[in-house]
């Protein structure tokens, strides 16, 4: 017993300084960006945007660093003023590649990185046009004046409904402090978290269990439910991921994971169900449960041969 909990400590210790540089590299970068490019700005151009610019608002939702709950904060203000659907889904929905994702994700490799930004450009793109042939009639009694300032959550948004008036186009040093204690604050616990159940695979779990699981061509479908209890965001699944990798999992389950974990939980569900109602939060969802578990499945497929 004693030698497993110094084995759990000295594992859990090579993980933290792994992934310790990038992540503060993700936290700086990513306060950055959001001085430079406040909320208010990112709602003036998601009004902007039409259902036909997919590609553009595929590429600022998988681009820009925020926490999903933010994005659903930002998407109902964006809609209230008059956004269209697509581009506010599809923002939402990029959470499964933002800029700290991408930058935690290069600790497996730059490969993997790149193949994160594909995927989720395909996943946004692919889930656009559900968007516009099933989930977009569905909302259309979703208020457009609801009170959004609510759902501006701090124990999972990094910014809180004061913050979204600042105006930006410029980056001031206490500026960008606040924004990276925002984010160090929802993202720390969920990373250690994720370390620390990196960790238990690690020592605990044997090499056989994890190709049994996650390890054949059709593990997407049970990866794709990891992240459920969980509030992976910016790329905190990282940690778990890899030490799944190097165990056994198969490629097609890791993207599936990647692409659902920070969207697809109680947390996210929680937010968007309070904006557009739950029963149509889980039918959004299950739709890019889906999405993502196709990608997975067919890159597993691939994997597998």
């Amino acid at each position: 017993m004693a030698l497993i909990f110094v084995q759990i400590l000295q594992t859990f210790r090579g993980l933290v300084i792994d992934i310790l540089p990038f992540f503060i590299i993700a936290l700086v970068i990513s306060a950055v960006v959001v001085e430079y490019f406040p909320a208010r700005g990112l709602d003036k151009l998601l009004q902007q945007m039409k259902n036909r610019e997919t590609l553009v608002s595929a590429f600022l939702g998988v681009l820009i660093p925020a926490t999903p709950a933010f994005r659903v904060s930002m998407a109902a203000i964006a809609r209230r003023s008059g956004a269209q659907w697509t581009p506010v889904l599809t923002f939402i929905a990029g959470a499964g590649a933002g800029l700290s994702a991408l930058i935690m994700t290069s600790m497996v490799s730059v490969q993997f990185m790149i193949l994160r930004l594909v995927v989720a450009l395909l996943f946004v793109y692919a889930l656009s046009l559900f968007i516009v042939k099933l989930i977009e009639p569905r909302l259309a009694a979703v208020a457009m004046d609801s009170d959004v300032e609510t759902l501006f959550s701090r124990d999972f948004s990094e910014v809180s409904a004061e913050d979204i008036n600042n105006a930006g186009g410029s980056v001031t040093l206490a500026g960008v402090w606040r924004n990276l204690l925002g984010l160090a604050r929802v993202m720390l616990p969920w990373l250690f978290l994720s370390l620390f159940l990196a960790t238990l695979v690690d020592v605990v779990v044997s090499k056989a269990t994890v190709e049994a699981l996650l390890g054949g061509p059709f593990s997407a479908l049970k990866a794709a439910l990891i992240g459920i209890p969980f509030y992976f965001v910016g790329g905190a699944e990282i940690p778990l991921l890899s030490v799944l990798l190097n165990k056994g999992m198969n490629l097609g389950a890791a993207v599936s994971l990647m692409l659902t974990a920070p969207l697809i939980n109680f947390p996210v569900l929680s937010v968007l169900g309070r904006w557009v109602g739950y029963r149509k939060a889980l039918g959004f969802m299950a739709v890019c449960w889906l999405i993502a578990v196709v990608i997975g499945l067919l890159l597993g497929y691939i994997d597998a041969r």
